[in-house]
Parts: C-alpha cells; sequence; structure tokens
C-alpha cells in the first residue's frame, strides 16, 4: 500500500464502537479498543449538549479521545470509517449507493475530511429500491475475495439484522435485510412467550426441537406456529429451553425459506453456534454451502477498508 505502514479501522454502528489499529501490509491487528458510545447515543448527546460545534467536529473529538487508547508512535495513521458513521446521526451523512456494486468496492461512494489534525475516509453505505445498509457491504467486499468470479449465490451474513447479498459474476447485484435476531430478542423478552422460554447452551439434544421449528419456518408456517411454544409449555410437550431453540428454528426458517427451491450456492459468514443453526436449517434444503473460517471472517472489514483506503494514497 505504497507508503502507508498502519491505518486505523473505525467500525462505528447504531450501538457499538470498535477501533482497530492495522498493519497495512499483512492486516494483523495491532491493537484494539471498544466502546459501547455507537452514534445513536453520541449523536443524542450531542443534540443535548448545546454547544457550537458542528455535528462533524462532535464526533471527530470523540474519535480524538478514543484513538488515544491505540499505541501509535510517529505520525498519525489515516483511520477509514463505515458503518453508522456516515449516517444522517453520523459524523458526516453520505448518500448511499445504488446496488449493484462490484466485488472491487470501486463504485462505493467515499469521501476524505481532515479536521483538528486527523484525516478520515468515510464510506457510504448501499441501497436497492426498499432495502438500505451501512457497513456489511464493506464485510462482503472483504469476503469476496474467497468467491470465485464466475459463481452466482448469496452470501448470508446472520446477525441481528441478518443481510442476504445476492452476487453473479464478480457483482453484488442485490441484497435483503431480516430482521431475525431483533425479532428473537423481542419475542422471547416481550411477549406473552417469554415464560415459555429459557435460554440454554447448545447441545444436540435440542437439534430435533430446532429442525422441527426450522421446517414449520421454511414451509411459512412460523407466524401461526408461535403460540404453539406457549401450549408446549402449558401441555408439558417441551421443556422451555427446547421451546428456546423451536422459536429459533421457527425463525431462522422463515429467513432461509426463499432459497428452499432456488439451488443457489450459500456463502455464510459466521461462526460459533450461529453457524451450528444456519448451517442446520440449510441442511434441511440440501443447499450447497461455503463457509469462510473465522480469520477471514474477522479480516474481511480490515480488506475491505483497505480497498478504500488505497483510492487516496
Amino acid at each position: 500500500m505504497n507508503h502507508l505502514k498502519q491505518f486505523i479501522s473505525c467500525d462505528w454502528g447504531t450501538s457499538n464502537f470498535r477501533l482497530r489499529l492495522v498493519d497495512a501490509e499483512t492486516l494483523n491487528v495491532i491493537a484494539e479498543h471498544t466502546s459501547s458510545t455507537g452514534v445513536k447515543k453520541l449523536y443524542a448527546a450531542y443534540k443535548e449538549s448545546n454547544t457550537t460545534q458542528s455535528q462533524t467536529s462532535y464526533f471527530v473529538a470523540y474519535l480524538k479521545t478514543q484513538i488515544k487508547e491505540l499505541p501509535i508512535s510517529g505520525a498519525m495513521p489515516k483511520i477509514v470509517a463505515s458503518g453508522m458513521a456516515t449516517s444522517s446521526i453520523g459524523m458526516v451523512e453520505l448518500p448511499y449507493v445504488d446496488m449493484p456494486i462490484n466485488f472491487t468496492g470501486d463504485n462505493l461512494l467515499s469521501k476524505e475530511i481532515s479536521e483538528d489534525g486527523v484525516t478520515i475516509v468515510l464510506i457510504s453505505g448501499a441501497k436497492t429500491t426498499a432495502d438500505v445498509m451501512r457497513g456489511e457491504e464493506i464485510q462482503a467486499i472483504g469476503l469476496s475475495k474467497e468467491i470465485p468470479t464466475n459463481k452466482e449465490g448469496v452470501l448470508l451474513l446472520p446477525g441481528t439484522h441478518s443481510k442476504h447479498v445476492a452476487f453473479k459474476n464478480s457483482v453484488f447485484t442485490s441484497f435483503t435485510t431480516h430482521m431475525t435476531g431483533e425479532l428473537f430478542d423481542v419475542v422471547s423478552k416481550n411477549t406473552i412467550l417469554a415464560n415459555s422460554l429459557e435460554k440454554a447452551d447448545w447441545n444436540t439434544n435440542f437439534e430435533s426441537s430446532f429442525l422441527e421449528g426450522v421446517n414449520k419456518g421454511l414451509n411459512n408456517q412460523h407466524i401461526a406456529s408461535l403460540f404453539s411454544i406457549r401450549a408446549n409449555d402449558l401441555l408439558s410437550n417441551k421443556t422451555n429451553q427446547e421451546n428456546f431453540y423451536f422459536l429459533s428454528g421457527l425463525l431462522i426458517g422463515g429467513e432461509l425459506s426463499y432459497l428452499k427451491n432456488s439451488n443457489q450456492q450459500v456463502y455464510i459468514a459466521t461462526t460459533g453456534i450461529l453457524y451450528t443453526l444456519y448451517n442446520l436449517a440449510l441442511s434441511q434444503i440440501n443447499a450447497t454451502v461455503i463457509s469462510f473460517d473465522a480469520d477471514k471472517i474477522d479480516k474481511a472489514l480490515l480488506i475491505g477498508h483497505k480497498k478504500t483506503l488505497e483510492t487516496y494514497v
């Protein structure tokens, strides 16, 4: 990367904030710092502060205080930021770029700003006619180096708001957002079903309950099946821990139901329990599943950040 030895990767979401000091050549993380001050919290503080600072300056000031937690010697490295940092409640609002976007990321919108001794490259999000994302597109670009250029399929980014990003011939063509994680949280904590659910560490004893839910979800029966969780509890058909995984299966199955007859290659970028559950669910539709190892998933954002930063050095 020309003369640049290090850069700072900033992943600024709605609820969380993460900085990583990165070796530009190897993408090894030299140091990391996180906080719970996402853009939502900082924007609220800005609105309440009655400061004469601009919104951009207020965000830059916070960023600088957090950079002090990194072991930087010499000149300040360039910072590259994605996620909600470029939203209307972030540092600088940038418009969403229309899909499709290239695997190279060269048609994303980015902007370099310099203020108070720091230089920041900000990256916009992407949109379709009915959906938007900020941040996940950078992860997708970072993972694209592991996808053969002549392939067609879908990249799954499971999470609170799971993203399904379709691709063909080195281009991300469209995407959809599935609120699976958030729906699970709301249903399990804030509905009549809450008392019929108990969180438990995964083990294979829960597999049959999970897959029962998955198959109902795959057949678009997840809404009609929700109250059966309450009945399962009252009639002692299932334990509350089994109900917990039945609910997970219902929602994940509903999320994946559109893939049932598609024969698409499915690339899935997650690890741990989420990988186990999504892989099990996908096995019910005989999908061709390609996974990424944990290191590649962890470095995906850094690869995407580096690709963008390269256009400014």
